[in-house]
């Protein structure tokens, strides 16, 4: 019978009490059963389905493992025997059924002879064994393991760092093109595997509503929880509308900083934000860029430690950490001098004078002579660690340690010079329209018809036109205006303005001819549209668009054609595409125009430069006019004042927003003399601004413990480099001998690992209810290779975290076949029968010392742990006596040979019960042996020590960091946060610390080998 009140599995009716049943679930019959009372409306009579393991009571002692082949009749079953010729008949009250549970004591099984075929053991151990190493090197974070993404070290210390916090409110701030997306998509899949029941909720801008659908689907593999709203992806106004926020785990957010005016309008969406249990913004805007608009997202994270009133006390507080940043460099450069760092040490004397730890390291490097002395080093990393302006912000950023290895395209300039017959009249009409305007300036609409100007004569013929159209609706506008702007469009339409446009279509025919991807860009959407046009006559077949006049999807599913199609492929798009889009498949971006404003040429740029697997950089092309000092000037500007076409300038977003309200404030007195600043001094300037950027983001993005050191990482790194051992493992594991039939086939080309997935087959070795069940996880096609999921869309790599790899994990665990054996070995040294038993211990950090929390917490007290303990399994060959000497251990470690060994089952046990009388005795002290010899073992000796001084100085780093804080942080607020914190962290440190110092010991599989006299 079963249950519907649990899920304990197959149970035996034993009798009535009062309206409930009694029902006997057993674990190892007649040793290890459990009784529950059920009540009688949720019993219901179960026939066991065909394939079904049962076991026979053997004769004159043990068990036989056996399978239902069909049913026979009124509770009859056909049963199967391996070793026996034919099935027999046999009722349903003869035999036993397991639960649904793994089996409790592999060593009380052999010991009461309810053993198996050693075959199943050497098929399955390997695997086994390899899901181990996957959960060791991950550190228990399945979901890296389990998305088709390549794995670097700044994204998997992002995930690590944001999981082991108990407190879920993190801003992923790393620059440009360093994957935020694939961290949040990590972080989400990890709290979805971890909880079935946990729920995420994805806002992003609307144009990049696809995209993020794409990336959760193909990279991340969300499809099925996007499918079962566990996830749900929606736009940012959406946010507001009824949805339940603090239902979720998690609410995520992209391109956070967009929310600025959205909170404005509508403070119960802050507040509700501020209310949710776990909260991730994405936002590249570098701390420098808007303080304004970082309070505001710090505040959603931590209302109590950054209040919105506060921005004067926040901007101070920024403006310190950055002069700090300078100071705390100068202690650990070898070229600065004793007196420039004793200049530092008054400093921050005067700073943090009041704090003893402080107190105490300036006086250690006072005392100190030697510039090498770590005593500098610890000093700078306690205050970068203690005074950081928020614990709850992640920063990476490029040419860093931590992102070397991350694959960015790059940037390359092409500059291509044109003579364009339209350009006299544009330079002329500039200078005319600035006299024009001198009288009474409008620098918005000067600025802004400069910016189309220099995008070429068609550029400013389309802007003028609509600047007619909106004349005609304007009464009060100047006559003086009309006359100007006719007179240009007359002169423009004379001398042609196509010149710019037939230059960029021979340049996308030559790289369309090389296969490439190209992206052509223009600032205007008529300019663009008007390109589509004439692109649109010579290539109609390869050709997308990407407009802000087009319906969203429509756009988002030009792109993706672009994206996908094989060959070389156009996409023509207007300022649309310059924010949010991932382009890095592109291999070209044409400028049909510069912005004037930097930030959005970077912004351009980065949809190419960013992360790629290709050799060559993105081919940025620019236009020039070598003839027009206005176009020449604005170039240079670009080139020999901001370098933006040599490397990303994304961190200097403040001083380059500066930079255009100056030029929009003097282009209409100076026209293209704005340009002509002193640029040396401007890129000098720059610099300068990077520096001190690049120190304070730094100082910002260190911890004070890394939760994936390098050695972590590299670890990882080996374990995926090799398929092979995987491959073998799981091709055991799915043949006969491993009981498991999935019948995987590996495409010898591709590399994808396909099973047949025919509705009602059945699977070699499982029951057919079983196998219905793990049919649907089936058609997910797979790799044991990493670097075939991560070429092809929709190829899962066969790790855990994946369904099938966690439904067959968890299988493994409840089936028996593997877990128990015994054998009879014929064996030349024997004069009588002897009994070795083999136990395989699982030896792991144990969470069960944080009694009181929830499941998502107590995993990631146990990847902590993990990651500090890793898990090992350590194998025993012990008689009542003692281990087993090398030589004998390779006899015993022998594969089954059914040639010479016999299974011990049947008659078989009179033999073996007439020389070893005393088997279960034999069992108990062989598995007392093999205990003792484990407990002297590195596993349990050295090792868990060496993890407990690791955990200790982990634990006392972070303490040391949270209570310094919560005494010596500027307000109230910051404080009474920092003090929850440092509550929760203590709790969870002893955790840690117990559940490493005192490991959980288990035995997971065990077998004995009876060595018999050969005669």
């Amino acid at each position: 019978m079963k249950s519907r009140s649990n899920d304990l599995g197959y149970g035996f009716f034993r009798e009535r009490s009062a309206n409930k049943a009694v029902v006997v679930y057993h674990d190892i019959p007649g040793v290890t059963e459990e009784r529950a009372l059920v009540p009688l409306e949720e019993v219901e009579p179960a026939r066991l389905p065909k394939g079904t393991r049962i076991w026979l009571r053997g004769d004159p002692y043990g068990w036989w493992a056996g399978e239902i082949t069909g049913a026979a009749g009124f509770r009859e079953y056909h049963i199967r025997v391996p070793g026996l010729s034919r099935d027999f008949k046999v009722s349903g009250d003869r035999f036993i059924v397991r639960w649904n549970r793994p089996l409790g004591d592999p060593m009380m099984a052999v010991a009461s002879g309810f053993c198996d075929s050693p075959e199943f053991y050497d098929a399955r151990r390997n695997f086994r064994d390899q899901i181990l190493r996957q959960r060791s090197s991950s550190r228990g974070f399945t979901a890296v393991l389990s998305a088709a993404v390549e794995l670097f070290p700044h994204q998997l210390d992002t995930v690590a760092r944001v999981l082991s916090d108990p407190v879920l409110r993190y801003l992923l701030a790393d620059e440009v093109g360093l994957g935020k997306t694939v961290e949040a998509g990590l972080i989400v899949r990890q709290l979805i595997l971890d909880d079935a029941d946990a729920t995420a909720l994805v806002s992003v801008p609307t144009p990049l509503v696809q995209q993020w659908n794409a990336e959760l689907r193909n990279r991340l593999l969300l499809g099925h929880a996007l499918s079962a709203k566990r996830v749900r992806l929606i736009t940012h106004d959406q946010l507001a509308t009824g949805e339940h926020l603090q239902d979720h785990a998690v609410v995520v957010i992209d391109e956070a900083h967009k929310l600025k005016a959205q909170l404005e309008r509508q403070p119960r969406l802050r507040t509700e934000l501020q209310a949710t249990k776990g909260l991730l913004l994405l936002s590249a805007t570098p701390m420098r860029g808007n303080l304004d608009v970082f309070l505001g997202l710090l505040n959603l994270l931590d209302p109590l430690a950054f209040p919105l009133h506060g921005y004067a006390a926040f901007e101070k507080r920024v403006q310190d950490r950055e002069n700090e940043a300078v100071s705390l460099q100068i202690l650990t450069t070898h070229r600065a001098s004793i007196r420039q760092r004793s200049t530092v040490l008054d400093e921050l004397l005067r700073s943090h004078g009041k704090d003893p730890v402080v107190m105490r390291l300036i006086d250690t490097c006072r005392n100190d002579d030697l510039q090498t002395s770590p005593a500098w080093s610890e000093l700078s990393n306690y205050v970068r660690e203690t005074y950081r302006i928020s614990r709850r912000m992640v920063r990476h950023r490029r040419n860093t340690e931590s992102t070397e290895d991350y694959p960015v395209a790059g940037r390359s300039a092409l500059f291509v010079p044109i003579v364009d017959p339209g350009r006299e009249v544009v330079d002329e009409f500039l200078d005319q329209y600035r006299d024009h305007l001198t009288a009474c300036p409008d620098r918005m609409t000067f600025s802004r018809t400069v910016m189309h100007g220099l995008g070429g004569p068609h550029a400013l013929l389309r802007h003028m036109q609509r600047r007619l159209d909106a004349l005609a609706n304007d009464t009060a506008a100047p006559a003086a205006d009309r006359y100007l702007i006719e007179a240009t469009v007359a002169k423009l339409n004379l001398v042609g303005t196509e010149t710019r446009q037939q230059l960029v279509l021979d340049l996308v025919d030559d790289r369309l001819s090389n296969e490439l991807k190209v992206v052509v860009v223009a600032t205007s959407t008529d300019v663009a549209k008007d390109f589509y046009g004439a692109a649109r006559e010579r290539w109609p077949e390869q050709l997308s668009r990407h407009l802000a006049v087009m319906n969203p999807t429509k756009r988002e599913d030009e792109l993706d054609c672009f994206l996908t199609g094989l060959g070389g492929r156009l996409l023509v798009g207007d300022h649309t595409l310059e924010e949010g889009r991932n382009l890095q498949d592109a291999h070209v971006l044409v400028n049909l125009d510069l912005p004037l404003d930097p930030n959005r040429l970077e912004q351009r740029i980065g949809r190419l430069d960013r992360f790629a697997r290709r050799t060559e950089p993105a081919e940025i092309v620019v236009l020039t006019e070598p003839e027009s000092e206005w176009v020449m000037s604005h170039i240079g500007l670009f080139t020999d004042g901001i370098g933006i076409f040599e490397d990303s300038v994304a961190t200097l977003q403040r001083k380059l927003s500066e930079l255009l309200g100056n030029l929009t404030e003097q282009l209409p007195e100076q026209g293209r003399f704005a340009f002509s600043m002193d640029l040396g001094e401007l890129r000098k300037e720059l610099e300068e601004e990077r520096i001190d950027v690049d120190l304070l983001e730094e100082l910002e993005s260190v911890t004070a413990a890394s939760d994936f050191d390098d050695a972590g990482f590299a670890e990882l790194r080996e374990a995926e480099e090799d398929p092979g051992e995987l491959r073998a493992a799981f091709t055991q594991l799915t043949s006969m001998r491993g009981g498991l039939g999935l019948r995987p086939s590996e495409h010898p080309r591709t590399g994808v690992v396909r099973f047949p997935t025919e509705p009602g087959r059945s699977i070699f070795g499982t029951p057919h209810d079983v196998a219905a069940e793990v049919l649907p996880l089936l058609t997910q096609p797979r790799a044991y290779a990493r670097s075939v999921a991560t070429s092809r869309t929709g190829i899962a790599p066969l790790r855990l975290g994946d369904p099938m790899v966690d439904w067959l994990e968890q299988y493994l665990r409840i089936d028996e076949r593997g877990r128990a054996r015994a054998v009879v070995r014929p064996h030349h040294g024997n004069t009588v029968a002897t009994m070795w038993l083999a136990c395989d211990f699982l030896i792991e950090f144990d969470a069960t010392h944080l009694p009181a929390d929830t499941e998502g917490v107590r995993r990631r007290l146990r990847r902590r742990g993990d990651a500090l303990l890793p898990p090992v399994i350590v194998r025993t060959w012990t008689d009542t006596v003692g281990p087993a000497d090398d030589e004998l251990v390779v006899e015993l470690e022998r594969p089954f040979d059914n040639r010479s060994d016999r299974l011990l089952n049947g008659k078989l046990w009179e033999e073996v019960l007439a020389e070893l009388p005393n088997w279960q005795r034999l069992c108990t002290e062989s598995g007392e042996a093999a205990l003792t010899q484990v407990r002297t073992m590195p596993a349990l000796t050295t090792a868990p020590v060496a993890a407990t001084e690791r955990g200790r100085a982990e634990v006392s780093a972070r303490l040391a960091v949270l209570r310094a804080r919560a005494q010596r942080l500027p307000t109230e607020a910051e404080k009474t946060s920092a003090q929850a914190e440092l509550a929760r962290e203590e709790g969870l440190g002893n955790a840690l610390l117990k559940g490493i110092e005192q490991p959980s010991v288990s035995v997971v599989a065990c077998g004995a080998v009876v060595l018999w006299p050969e005669s």
